[in-house]
């Protein structure tokens, strides 16, 4: 069994790059188009990194990876502020596709991986800021190398036994792609939250400090979400992290400055349906290692590109109309699209592979198909 330690270390890597980002913007001076291209890229380069993983392997290098692109990428000017986010972002997708096969079979361990996803969250959005102010962006944004150091240096002394898994598709798996359609959905409002709730405050007449702590308010909200969405993840859990965001936009959007403390807090609540969706992995793979990692790289891979358009064209439409109201509107449409998804990706079914007949599935065109099996038993905690 793997360390917590590990786990929470691993976890913990997930987010600085992406909210240190987010709330430097103003700092770094970009262009608009810049800007939206900035938000959406880590999206993009999470999405095609986890598609492109095909074993369980590699962290020791994603983490040497991630700590020389967060140390380079403040070096330069905005060409290299974006190679160094797409080639963090790429060791990123490699571990957090790991993550989910590491906790399977634990629901504590997958609570302890999603409260780092929430720590990190919020230290990249509370912490980064303080640094800017008493230094330089530079520093703020690539002090954060410390945490792979770290996580490399407890990887190398309590590394798990990582075996081969079989390579699966699930490209004809509905339950599958209910998941990655939630989890992208999710991913598309989480990331507008870290991206861009700054701006949206600051443009409602809010000071700079005051928009970073509401966002930093909203990171800490989602932190004892984080921790017990795990733990239940019921289908009434969808409601219960899906409601709160719709009233936070309906409220940014008809008055962002008369509450920006309760909106963002909100906002915060709503942030748990990353975690139900990132425990939804190992619950509908069951105990194979195999479709669980598979599943991982589908959801996550898939999620991450349809989160990546999201925040593009979210960005893309505040530029073209200089109103956030638009934009808010959009990501109302978006969280009434991840209810629907969600109803379907939460449902009491395990993904297990169906051997197909004839030759064995050591070639691709003969890979086992993957079926939806009931299993009411998802919901009881371990």
């Amino acid at each position: 069994m793997i360390s917590p330690v590990v786990v929470f270390l691993l976890g913990l890597n997930l987010r600085p790059a992406v909210t240190s980002l987010g709330v430097t913007l103003p700092d770094i001076a970009v262009p608009g188009w810049a800007a939206a291209l900035l938000v959406a890229l880590p999206l993009w380069a999470c999405g095609i990194g986890a598609l492109l993983t095909r074993s369980r392997g590699g962290v020791r290098a994603a983490l040497a990876v991630l700590a020389f692109a967060l140390s380079i990428r403040v070096l330069g000017g905005l060409a290299v502020m974006v190679a160094g986010t797409a080639l963090a972002c790429l060791a990123i997708a490699r571990i957090g596709t790991v993550l989910p096969v590491l906790a399977r079979g634990s629901r504590r361990l997958s609570a302890c991986y999603t409260v780092a996803l929430g720590c990190g969250s919020t230290a990249g959005a509370l912490v980064t800021p303080w640094v800017v102010s008493r230094s330089s962006w530079q520093l703020g944004l690539s002090g954060w190398t410390l945490l792979p150091v770290m996580a490399l240096l407890f990887w190398r002394h309590d590394t798990p036994t990582i075996g081969q898994v079989r390579p699966l598709s699930l490209r004809h798996n509905g339950t599958a792609w209910a998941l990655t359609v939630y989890f992208g959905l999710v991913s598309t409002v989480t990331f507008l939250v870290m991206g861009w709730l700054p701006e949206i405050l600051r443009a409602a007449g809010l000071s700079a400090g005051a928009a970073g702590a509401c966002l930093g308010l909203a990171m800490v909200m989602g932190l004892p979400m984080m921790w017990f969405v795990p733990l239940w993840a019921h289908r009434w859990m969808l409601v219960v992290v899906t409601v709160p965001s719709v009233v936070s936009v309906v409220g940014l959007l008809v008055a962002p400055a008369v509450l920006p403390w309760l909106w963002s807090a909100l906002l915060g609540i709503g942030i748990g349906g990353l975690a139900l969706a990132l425990t939804c992995i190992p619950m509908r793979a069951g105990a194979d290692r195999s479709v669980t990692a598979a599943l991982s790289a589908m959801v996550q891979g898939g999620g991450y590109l349809i989160a990546g358009v999201g925040a593009l064209a979210c960005g893309l439409v505040h530029g073209l109309t200089h109103d956030w109201r638009a934009s808010l509107a959009m990501i109302l449409i978006v969280l009434c699209g991840q209810v629907g998804a969600g109803l379907l990706a939460v449902r009491p079914v395990v993904v297990r592979p169906r051997a197909s007949p004839g030759p064995q599935p050591d070639h691709p065109r003969h890979q086992p198909h993957l079926v939806d099996v009931p299993d009411v038993r998802l919901h009881e905690p371990r």
